[in-house]
């Protein structure tokens, strides 16, 4: 079955088409930041029309990656939204959990909620932690606030009660009622969105849900109806920011789950080349247009934490921004791409990002209207990128529209245009490496230790320097590294992430309460996945719980043992798996009752495999050369530039090269000696 991946970057979207030969075929077109949907019926249109002669379109199947939903938060640009909670608790999104991120900052800040004091209602009704209802729900007090919302004209509603993520009943009756005053209303509720405890992390999840829906519903049904004209008439299946794919009516309703969604595919591809590397663990390094993503991936699976946050007021400060409740691989990002402005700050030192030209304007080599210098200007300017070989020579740039641009801020600063280009790529490495140092070592790994996989359209061109900075030996460049997230939503598995909080002490375990959260749980999971047309039978499950000394405010997060073991046994071996973790994590055991808090299950179908052999035994790859800027030889370097898609397979050269990909560039140092591989993989070591 061909398969046909997006992925909506900030500058580019990138394409992949795997047709029904098997052969895999990819592509790149500039973003549309003002309707996402238009690159991408452009980008599919391209394709289809190029390679229609390879392809069943009644059984294509698309996949899709968004920055849909990121955007709408970062931006502020989602729709005016309302908040329902408990009366009394209408202030829960200014008054957050009362932790502070810098203890001292006695003028600390944090970004403004996204929904007003004056659209935040209370419903007057109140269920207690155990279960009893203390109020009965006042269904007049709700119909008083869906009459307000119908003259505001709000159309998207967050709703977050006291405890509903065990006792949902008065959430869903709020839902109904909505519904009944205004039918085209959204309503999100937090018994869907996030049935966990602690109430204002839930209600921020729901929150963001809530303000994004409508823009997500509306992408959606677009594509769909775009692709039904084509005569594409399957469900697209979005990545998830944990690495799963889902259909799109789930994709709709919870868009909060697809807000990392490009990078989690890049991940699972980086991991997938990784193991056809032979490489059990490695880093992910992905650089687009606007972010810079680092994941570390161990034993060839990507981490998947439990907590998210977004929009943080203070950059990498845990705690300043809105924290979400999801599943998503655990990574770092930085507002450091290709098209991150570089600018003189108010100390008259060099700043790059986090403010992006984007694809619109652009770089001012893109001669689109940007005049500001960015990176991707830098690498022009350096020799890293070339003019006509841009995105395959499909896309002209300019190196004189990139030099005056450049030569206004070299002024500024008062030092040359080849200085000021090579102080912002560097820079730029500097801040990477040292956010990649800073990601391993809170996961308790030394970076050095570890090969890098370096993708996205700018990766490559600066994975040599952060790989030196860093002390890595070992690069790996993936065959069409520009669209690598695009290829890793043809690897990932159509997959669902839920979770339920239910508290129970272990020791006293109720193993028929065990059985029903987690059938419902299964259930829930294989309704998802089978939507997808994954047969059930083939469904996997895997269950984690979160866990906890009674009475700590965090928990851990333990695999659960075999449900079919005896209940001693069973016991013995979740808090065997506790301890041993709890351990490592903070290398003491406390003697005290564990508990378990929240209930995990990842519901799955089969991954995918995509390979692309690279057969080419002789062949002139070399294009030809030119100058190019290498810091260890301080001055510009006539430099060889080869064609990746033409390198014979392992047959060595030694660097300074660059080696172009049509989707990307890869620069090798004088230190560097590089091959093809089998499956047409750049490897880059380190001498």
């Amino acid at each position: 079955m061909a398969k046909l991946a997006f992925d909506t970057g900030g500058t580019f979207t990138d394409f992949a088409l795997l047709d029904d030969n098997g052969d895999l075929h990819l592509h790149k077109v500039l973003s549309t930041p003002k309707n996402p949907a238009e690159a991408v019926v452009q980008g599919v249109s391209e394709l289809l029309e190029q390679f229609s002669s390879a392809i069943s379109i009644e059984h294509l199947q698309v996949l899709g990656a968004t920055t849909v939903v990121t955007n709408a938060v970062l931006e502020r640009k989602g729709v005016e939204t309302s908040f329902i909670t408990t009366d009394g608790f209408q202030d829960m999104l200014r008054i957050r959990n009362e932790g502070r991120y810098d203890l001292y900052d006695l003028n600390i800040k944090y970004p403004d909620p996204l929904v007003t004091r004056s659209n935040s209602y209370g419903a007057v009704e109140r269920i207690a932690a155990d279960g009893e209802v203390m109020t009965e729900l006042k269904e007049e007090t709700v119909r008083e606030i869906a009459s307000h919302l119908k003259k505001k004209g709000i159309s998207s509603v967050a709703v977050c009660l006291l405890h509903a993520y065990k006792y949902p009943q008065h959430e869903q009756r709020v839902a109904a009622l909505l519904r009944e005053e205004d039918p085209d209303i959204f309503v999100s509720l937090s018994s869907e969105v996030c049935p966990e405890m602690r109430e204002f992390d839930r209600a921020s999840t729901t929150v963001v849900n809530a303000y994004t829906r409508p823009q997500m519903a509306g992408h959606v049904a677009h594509l769909q109806r775009e692709f039904a004209a084509k005569g594409i008439d399957r469900q697209v299946l979005w990545m998830t920011s944990s690495g799963g794919l889902v259909p799109s009516r789930r994709a709709a309703e919870l868009p909060v789950r697809l807000i990392e969604s490009g990078p989690a595919a890049g991940a699972v591809a980086a991991a997938e080349f990784g193991r056809i590397a032979g490489e059990g663990s490695v880093l992910s390094f992905d650089m687009g247009g606007t972010t810079a993503k680092l994941c570390l991936i161990p034993n060839g699976e990507p981490t998947v934490g439990t907590d998210l946050e977004v929009a943080h007021y203070q950059r990498f400060r845990k705690g300043s921004g809105f924290p979400l409740k999801i599943q998503s691989i655990q990574m770092i990002e930085i507002g450091a791409g290709g098209g991150s402005i570089a600018a003189k700050n108010p100390l008259g030192l060099l700043d790059v990002g986090p403010h992006s030209a984007g694809a619109m304007p652009g770089p001012a080599a893109y001669q689109r209207g940007g005049t500001q210098p960015t990176v991707t200007d830098a690498d022009i300017l350096l020799g890293y990128m070339g003019t006509e070989s841009f995105v395959g020579g499909s896309f002209k740039v300019s190196k004189d529209a990139a030099r005056e641009a450049m030569a206004a801020l070299a002024k500024s600063l008062d030092v040359s245009v080849d200085r000021c280009a090579w102080g912002i790529h560097d820079l730029v490495n500097e801040s990477m490496s040292k956010a990649a140092a800073m990601h391993a070592t809170d996961l308790g790994v030394d970076p050095r230790s570890l090969p890098m996989v370096a993708f996205g359209g700018a990766g490559p061109v600066h994975a040599y320097g952060i790989a030196r900075k860093l002390g890595i030996k070992r690069i790996i460049c993936p065959t069409g590294a520009g669209v690598t997230s695009a290829i890793g939503l043809l690897i990932a598995p159509v997959a669902v992430d839920l979770s339920a909080s239910h508290p129970m002490p272990v020791d006293n375990w109720d193993v028929a309460a065990v059985d029903r959260l987690l059938d419902d749980l299964a259930a829930q999971g294989a309704e998802v996945v089978s939507a997808a047309g994954i047969a059930k039978e083939t469904i996997t499950n895997r269950y984690t719980v979160d866990m906890r000394h009674v009475g700590q405010g965090h928990e851990i997060t333990v695999a659960l043992p075999d449900r079919g073991l005896p209940r001693q046994e069973f016991l013995k071996q979740l808090l065997a798996n506790f301890y041993k973790l709890y351990r490592e994590l903070f290398g003491r055991t406390v003697n005290a009752s564990v508990e378990v808090i929240t209930w995990r299950l990842r519901a799955s179908g089969e991954k995918d495999r995509v390979t692309r052999p690279h057969d080419v035994n002789a062949a002139d790859a070399l294009k030809g050369q030119r100058y190019v800027y290498f810091q260890e030889l301080g001055a510009y370097a006539e430099t060889p530039v080869y064609d990746h898609y033409r390198l014979p397979v392992g047959r060595e050269y030694a660097g300074p090269a660059i080696v172009e990909q049509r989707e990307s560039t890869a620069v090798v140092g004088p230190s560097g000696v590089f091959h093809v591989d089998a499956n047409g993989n750049l490897m880059i070591n380190i001498q």
